[in-house]
């Protein structure tokens, strides 16, 4: 069995929580009533998972767990997508986040 280093146990335990984060998101969005999720294809569905798991490395544990995810409308996903182009190859400017935070905050 070959040896796994602390380093990439550590990584590994980042990165299957957050895809813990992502999933538990994505699951309250698709239950939301202002949200017709059918109308989210696999690609836009797919880019949200990227938008949403930048954001969590982004936003820190505390404010990501203050998000409601589930009262989010139809036209703001479309809004965390339309941003989310922007930010495509691009490191996160603290514009973007707030922008994105503000969405997900509903203010």
């Amino acid at each position: 069995m070959p040896q796994i280093s602390n380093d990439q146990l550590g990584r590994r335990r980042f990165q299957l929580k957050k895809e813990q984060a992502i999933e538990e998101a994505i699951e309250k969005i698709r239950r939301a009533p202002f949200v017709d999720w059918p109308d989210f294809c696999g690609e836009e569905c797919r880019e949200l998972r990227r938008v949403l798991g930048e954001l969590w490395i982004y936003v820190g544990k505390e404010k990501w767990e203050g998000y409601t995810f589930s009262t989010l409308t139809q036209n703001d996903l479309r809004r965390l997508l339309l941003l989310g182009e922007r930010s495509e190859d691009h490191v996160w400017s603290r514009e973007l986040i707030a922008e994105m935070d503000a969405i997900l905050s509903h203010t």
